[in-house]
This record gives structure tokens, C-alpha cells and sequence, in this order.
């Protein structure tokens, strides 16, 4: 290992010296070009006649898997990461299964079917992780989960159930950001990816529970009166908290995540109150409801403590 000081030149280039020996092994000179690859805190150089070593995972189909068994194992080496995943079988591979394997191409990020036979796919990565930054995808993520909270609210406000089974067709597109995170955060082994990967798994959870509720009120029995009002007003209530964490994670400040994560008895009693209801009205949607509520306004509680999890890491010292 060789170590070099950064320098400025014209008051906004950094410079890093080459090492002499890498230059000649390379037959480099002045005005020869090479090239870099950022992963992360680390970046690759390398010249325009090195190949950069691809990554590439294979998986070997025998008999005919069942679906989701075939998904796993594609969402796991995707977020192992790879450049290509070749998929193969000593027999033709049949639709079921060519299917499948379509499918999840269109679920996450980024991948392509580049080659297609009888016995064969290759799926290729197409978006590198310039393009999509980590913090570019949990910011999009969390828009995601915000809409769709926001939904909930109006699709039982309105008794929409189109809006509802909107809200539930939406949850891929948490997954497909979450899977990515996952992959980026394992590629670039940034230090800040950890609380992104945190992040990412609440919101997903956050999600779930919004999905919940979605399916609560499109089955519910029409015939028997509901507390609506009041079940609206602790959603939105959860719907507050949850944006305050976000915006506190973004600001990377902390003198009020205290008072976000205190937040957690107004919580336990705001479901105890729908929970005293539901002894007077639809048990069932009412019980169900204030839980999966409840869970939303904790995991929003959960965020505003991963913001402060992140301050620290990120900062020296702090007052309070």
C-alpha cells in the first residue's frame, strides 16, 4: 500500500499523484487516459486495456421449482450483487418457469434479460450505482411510503376501495426499492449505508402495515357502524409522526428527536382508546385497525431513534 496527499490546484481540482512503478508497468505517460470506478468510499483505477473483472453468479435449474422458490433465489443474488446472472438448465426451460424469472426482471431495479434461448437467460445489471446514489433511492422510498399513507387516509376518509386496492398494488414498488437498497448497501460498504439499510427495512415494514389496513377496510362488513372518524384521526395522527422522523433523518439535526420518540405512550393510549370502541362497534375492524395504526406510529418512532443512532456516528460531539 502507498499512501498520497490530496492537493489543489486552481482552487477547485484535487489532485492525486499516480505511483511511478503503476505508470511504467502500464506503459502510461503524460496524456494517457484512465479510468475510475467509485464504490462507495473506495474508487478503482484502472487503464482503458485492463478489463475490469465482471461479476458474474450463476444459478442451474433442475426439474420445475416452484415459483417462489425460484424468486428467492434471484432476489437473494440480486442483492448479492452481480453484473450478470446467468440461468441455466440441461433441459428446456418452460414457460412457468421462463415466466418467473420475467417477472422478477420487472420487480427490481435495474436488471434486463439480455440473452434468451431454450435452455438459457441471462439477466444483466443495466443501472450502476452513479445513477441511482443511496440516497437518492431512500428519498424516493420514503415519498413512496408517504403517498401511500396518505392514501389510506383518503381511501377510508372517501370509503374509495379503488384507492385502496391502488395503495395495495404500490407495495411492489416499496420492495423494489428496498431490494435495491439492500444490494447498493452491501456493494459500496459505505459506513452511512448501514442507517440507509435500517431505514429502508422500517419503511418497508411501515408499508406493510399500510397495506394491512387497506385490505381491513375493503373486507370489512358494511352493515355494522364504524367509528370511522376516529380511526382517521389516529392514522393521521401516526401520519404526522412518521413525517416528522423522515424530515428529522434528512436534516441530520437532533434537537428534537426526543420529543418525536417520547411520542410512543400518546401512541399505546390512542389504541387503547380505539380499542375500548371496538367493544361497541365492528370488533373486528376496529381492533385490527388500531394495531396495524399503532404499528405505523412506532416504527415512525423507530426512525426518529435511527436519526439520532445516525448524529452520532456522523458527528464528534453533540450538546443537549
Amino acid at each position: 500500500m502507498v499512501s498520497r496527499r490530496i492537493q489543489l490546484t486552481g482552487g477547485s481540482t484535487y489532485i492525486v499523484s499516480l505511483p511511478s512503478k503503476w505508470i511504467k508497468k502500464n506503459n502510461l505517460g503524460k496524456g494517457d487516459e484512465v479510468f475510475i470506478d467509485e464504490q462507495g468510499n473506495s474508487i478503482t483505477i484502472y487503464t482503458k486495456t485492463s478489463k475490469k473483472d465482471e461479476k458474474i453468479k450463476k444459478l442451474i435449474i433442475n426439474g420445475i421449482p416452484k415459483d417462489e422458490d425460484i424468486q428467492r433465489y434471484l432476489i437473494s443474488g440480486y442483492i448479492a450483487g452481480y453484473d450478470s446472472m446467468v440461468i441455466s438448465s440441461p433441459f428446456y426451460i418452460n414457460e412457468k418457469v421462463r415466466n418467473s424469472i420475467k417477472n422478477f426482471a420487472k420487480l427490481v431495479i435495474g436488471i434486463e434479460i439480455f440473452e434468451e434461448d431454450s435452455n438459457r437467460i441471462v439477466l444483466q445489471n443495466v443501472v450502476k450505482s452513479d445513477s441511482m446514489p443511496l440516497n437518492r433511492a431512500i428519498k424516493r422510498m420514503s415519498l413512496n411510503v408517504e403517498s401511500m399513507i396518505g392514501d389510506v387516509i383518503k381511501g377510508i376518509t372517501d370509503d374509495d376501495e379503488n384507492l385502496l386496492n391502488n395503495v395495495i398494488a404500490r407495495d411492489d414498488e416499496i420492495d423494489r426499492f428496498q431490494w435495491y437498497i439492500y444490494r447498493e448497501s452491501r456493494i459500496s460498504m459505505d459506513d452511512d449505508n448501514i442507517f440507509y439499510l435500517l431505514l429502508s427495512r422500517i419503511m418497508e415494514r411501515i408499508a406493510d402495515h399500510a397495506v394491512n389496513l387497506c385490505s381491513i377496510w375493503i373486507n370489512r362488513k358494511r352493515n355494522i357502524e364504524i367509528p370511522k372518524a376516529k380511526i382517521v384521526e389516529n392514522l393521521k395522527e401516526a401520519f404526522n409522526i412518521f413525517q416528522e422522523a423522515i424530515s428529522m433523518f434528512y436534516s441530520n439535526e437532533y434537537k428534537s428527536i426526543n420529543s418525536i420518540i417520547s411520542k410512543k405512550q400518546e401512541i399505546y393510549n390512542s389504541r387503547k382508546d380505539l380499542l375500548f370502541l371496538s367493544s361497541t362497534q365492528d370488533i373486528m375492524t376496529v381492533s385490527l385497525s388500531a394495531e396495524e395504526i399503532s404499528r405505523i406510529g412506532l416504527y415512525a418512532t423507530d426512525i426518529a431513534e435511527l436519526s439520532l443512532d445516525s448524529v452520532f456516528s456522523s458527528r464528534d460531539e453533540i450538546s443537549i
